[in-house]
């Protein structure tokens, strides 16, 4: 079959990828990791095209053109949340120039067999990307797979924990845009890897923690690396929700790397509790360069009530350990969560200079598909049931908190961005840390864009 594994164009630089969608906050683009494992599961047994509308800038009329042209036996594509209405539409018109239609996005985590029921061109819902039942459904099997959501077939009665799968070699020779970017690696040459899938923490703000947790071994994972070697990569980005959850084997897959002398840098996601000096300084020594971290909270409260699992100790103490170790850091930030007031606000803009850390990331609070937030929200009346467009990033605001309005919402996340960038001693430090070109290009691309965006609407 000929397959065309698509993201699909749009009027913003939409992130639709890992059952989490958003607008870009500062223009970064990274591969979607869901096609990227497609791209393993599917190869061996089909000819396959990538399509990223977005990376190239495609129109819809361009993107429609380019699937006429190659007119695929299946178009296999990503929708996501924060664009969910013109996705549908684009991929309605999309299906009367291939023979089947399966796509992949969060909206459809909630009830996957109404998705289907109300939009008959949808031949299925692929709800584990990393699965081979995706390979199966192609190939004409209509039982067994648990994965998908199709007409007749039987969902995940639960989702997997702590299993190990494997998977072909994903194929990055086929994500060849120029355009993908990432402000935190260091060379133009990068690619997104997935050596888990999932994430086996509970926070009930968070759709990783209803997707179950799977793992490949470390085997799987260096036969990929040692592709992107072949092809050039400079840098990786480990799309893993906590680097470091498994950590006999986050450490066997280190010293793999340092053993094979890849000399890739690498960024990767974590947690504050998976942390300590000596795995901080075996990630170094295997070209770890940066860790995004949830703080989320200044408040120890609401880390409790939404089950994060550590404190605010916890959370100085990692990134003290991150500076002292020469490892970068990214904070990552909900405001808007239903407890959320002005004073806790305030106190977490306060807590993120006094972490010191290098980047911050600043989101809002949505109630995505599958979580206990979006119950919450709904029974707090906080959003309508029927509520499917959020972004995260700000542009729009999905509801208010039980004590700020989405307006006050909005204007404490701008301020955030504003107190912590526009620092002197802190734009003079970001300055002196730049090591590359890409790496410069990129920071100052980041920072309008960030800029831009804690500007009043």
């Amino acid at each position: 079959m000929k397959i065309l594994l698509l993201n699909p164009p749009g009027d913003r630089a939409y992130v639709r990828d890992y059952y989490c969608s958003k607008v870009s906050k500062s223009n970064y683009l990274f591969q979607p990791i869901d096609l990227v494992m497609l791209s393993g599961v599917l190869a061996s047994d089909h000819e396959l095209r990538v399509c990223d509308a977005i990376a190239d800038g495609l129109t819809d009329g361009e993107c429609l053109g380019l699937i006429r042209d190659y007119a695929p036996d299946a178009l296999v594509s990503l929708a996501g949340a924060v664009c969910l209405e013109h996705d549908l539409a684009f991929l309605a018109e999309a299906a009367n120039h291939t023979g089947q239609v399966l796509v992949s996005g969060d909206a459809f985590l909630d009830g996957p067999v109404c998705w289907l029921e109300r939009y008959p061109f949808l031949a299925a819902i692929i709800l584990d990307f990393t699965s081979d039942d995706t390979a199966r459904f192609l190939a004409g099997q209509r039982t067994g797979l648990p994965a998908l959501a199709f007409p007749g077939g039987t969902l995940f009665a639960s989702r997997p924990k702590g299993q190990c799968f494997s998977i072909p070699t994903p194929r990055h020779d086929l994500f060849t845009s120029p355009n993908y970017r990432f402000p935190f690696v260091r060379d133009r040459r990068f690619a997104t890897v997935l050596t888990d899938y999932g994430c086996p923490y509970p926070c009930t703000f968070c759709v990783m923690a209803t997707l179950g947790y799977r793992y490949r071994q470390v085997e799987d994972v260096i036969g990929e690396l040692d592709q992107l070697r072949k092809l050039g990569m400079r840098e990786i980005f480990f799309a893993d929700q906590s680097f470091g959850v498994m950590r006999d084997r986050a450490v066997g897959l280190c010293e793999e790397m340092i053993a094979n002398g890849y000399g890739f840098g690498w960024v990767c996601f974590s947690r504050v509790d998976l942390l300590d000096r000596e795995l901080l300084r075996l990630m170094k020594r295997a070209g770890c360069h940066t860790v995004i971290l949830g703080v989320e909270s200044a408040s120890d409260d609401i880390l409790s009530h939404y089950r994060k699992g550590y404190c605010r100790e916890q959370i100085i103490a990692a990134f003290e350990l991150c500076r002292e170790t020469g490892i970068r850091t990214v904070a990552t930030f909900i405001i808007g969560l239903p407890e959320e007031t002005r004073e806790t606000a305030r106190n977490t803009i306060d807590f993120l200079k006094h972490l010191c850390c290098d980047f911050a990331s600043f989101n809002m609070a949505v109630p995505r598909a599958g979580t206990p937030l979006r119950e919450i929200a709904i029974e707090s009346g906080l959003a309508a049931s029927g509520v499917t467009c959020m972004d995260q990033t700000g542009t729009t605001i999905a509801m208010p908190s039980l004590h700020l309005t989405m307006e006050e919402i909005g204007a404490l996340r701008r301020e955030a961005i504003r107190a912590f960038y526009l620092r002197p001693g802190y734009l003079l430090r970001r300055i002196a840390s730049i090591r590359s070109r890409y790496e410069l290009f990129e920071q100052v691309r980041e920072a309008f864009h960030l800029l831009v965006g804690s500007l009043p609407p």
